[in-house]
């Protein structure tokens, strides 16, 4: 396996290089180079010796762990060696992305001809007691849908369309699932599954509706001003200045200790710096990033603890692994995320700033959260559907949007430009979003799963072994299996989305 082993190296060192240059284009708007490391990386994919190499595997009589090693070698290059049409494509798409990563990253909305921030139209959304003024907050992120379809969205989407077609598949959202080792079918028993919930979801949202605003519908410019009622205490004043030792306490909980680990965080607002979240694993078990945009309120440390949930998991991976840790799929990576970035509402952490008088109000605002993220199904399924229907334009693009959500949620069709290009996912990771679902039901699973082992009925009763349960059940064998095998492993059960409606 030396040889392997060998070429895993080759490539983690040009990806190491890419994600290093990323890093500097998403924090300060500057392109060093990126896509003439694509190109690199494309040309080491390409080589028709690295693929020779892999393809002498695959007859070899192997253990289990190495079949898996060069099957996942082999499930990276393969794409690269079936026809030139299909490198010049992916070159190309990736050129697109990254052009279109820059208008993204570099654009401000406005409202009212002032410059603003997407964390000051977050805090406008949660605070302003003016509904017209929250709704117009609201809609100002879609002025970024058409310079973004002028910069050549469309035709990214149809580049996407080409390659996938071009590689045998049905359509690009049965590729990508493919390439992410899930079943084509894994979405077939969403909409069934979810129906019976409708009814529900949108009975308890009228009742929010009627008794904090005053009307029979609880519109997405609401949502987050309700939360803020149900849980004023999320925009609660704090200093973030001491976010480090804040997080580390909390970690050391579960026998983490973070002060072990190369982590970098830059986290305040500034001119060109994207105003996402992300984590940048730049290199597994050595260097990771946290870029956020904070400014000072306690519901912002949701997002530090995501991605410092990314951090760990990187650091928790064994970093000589390089091959199975290419096979960890991103379902487990946001569902370990969420997990931590759930804890803002438990006593575990919210004791840093409150006292036991905020009790109420959040285990209110969980449950807000999680009947209201089942609308978050309405965006994945729209990604997808970008990539079966036919867009020619940015009227068919909000043809498609109000389709999706009447479809499953009822939704009535608004005058407005439906809000989708700020979701860079759309963008920089198409037929992603469902990793973030899926793994909040991954998360439900693994508590329901540890609370049985263990006799408790939280996970915070004993964190430190579930923090042993997540490193021993999860992580150590998550590049040995699929997603959907791991799943099984654990719980017992195919993936369902019952683990998290029941």
């Amino acid at each position: 396996m030396d040889k392997l082993e060998s070429l895993a190296k080759g490539l983690e060192e040009i990806q190491v290089d890419l994600m290093r240059r990323s890093w500097v284009q998403y924090t300060v708007g500057y392109d060093f180079g990126i896509d003439e490391v694509y190109e690199k990386l494309n040309s080491f994919m390409s080589d028709k010796k690295n693929f020779y190499i892999v393809c002498k595997y695959l007859d070899m009589d192997l253990n289990e762990i190495d079949k898996r090693k060069v099957e996942i070698l082999y499930n990276a290059f393969k794409p690269y060696h079936l026809s030139k049409e299909l490198n010049e494509l992916n070159l190309e798409i990736q050129k697109k992305t990254n052009e279109l990563s820059q208008v993204l990253n570099t654009f401000r909305f406005n409202i009212e001809g002032k410059e603003i921030t997407s964390v000051e139209i977050t805090q406008i959304l949660s605070n302003e007691e003016d509904r017209n003024l929250r709704k117009k907050a609201y809609f100002a992120r879609n002025q970024i849908n058409k310079p973004l379809v002028d910069a050549g969205f469309i035709e990214l989407i149809n580049l996407r369309k080409e390659y996938a077609k071009a590689y045998g598949d049905n359509d690009f959202v049965e590729h990508k699932l493919k390439i992410d080792e899930l079943s084509p079918g894994i979405f077939n028993s969403w909409k069934d599954e979810l129906s019976k919930y409708i009814d529900i979801l949108n009975n308890k949202r009228m009742e929010y509706a009627e008794k904090f605003i005053h009307e029979n519908e609880l519109m997405p410019w609401d949502q987050d001003y309700i939360g803020s009622k149900i849980a004023p205490s999320l925009n609660t004043t704090v200093d973030m200045s001491n976010y480090y030792n804040i997080l580390m306490r909390f970690f050391l909980n579960f026998g983490i200790d973070i002060d072990k680990y190369n982590i970098t965080y830059d986290i305040f607002s500034r001119k060109n710096k994207s105003e996402w979240g992300y984590n940048f694993p730049i290199e597994t078990g050595k260097d990771s990033r946290i870029l956020a945009n904070v400014k000072n309120k306690y519901h912002e440390y949701e997002v530090l603890l995501h991605e410092t949930g990314h951090g760990i998991h990187s650091f928790l991976l064994k970093p000589d692994e390089r091959i199975l840790n290419a096979g960890v799929s991103g379902i487990i990576s946001e569902g370990i995320a969420n997990l931590f970035g759930g804890f803002i509402y438990e006593e575990i952490f919210y004791k840093n700033f409150f006292g036991s008088e905020v009790k109420d109000e959040f285990v209110e605002m969980k449950e807000f959260d999680k009947l209201n993220y089942l609308r978050f199904v309405g965006d994945i399924f729209f990604d997808q559907e970008l990539y079966r229907n036919n867009i020619e334009n940015l009227d068919d693009i909000y043809e498609v949007y109000f389709k999706v959500f009447r479809e499953l949620f009822n939704d009535k069709i608004y005058n407005e430009e439906p809000p989708f290009g700020y979701r860079i996912h759309h963008t920089t990771h198409p037929i992603y979003m469902h990793n973030y679902f899926m793994g909040d039901v991954t998360c439900e699973m693994l508590k329901k799963v540890f609370n049985k082992k263990h006799g408790t009925s939280s996970i915070t009763e004993k964190p430190r072994e579930f923090g042993e349960f997540l490193i021993n059940e999860v992580i150590n064998p998550s590049g040995l299996y699929k997603y959907e095998e791991l799943f099984e492993k654990i719980s017992g059960e195919k993936f369902s989305l019952n683990w998290y409606l029941e």
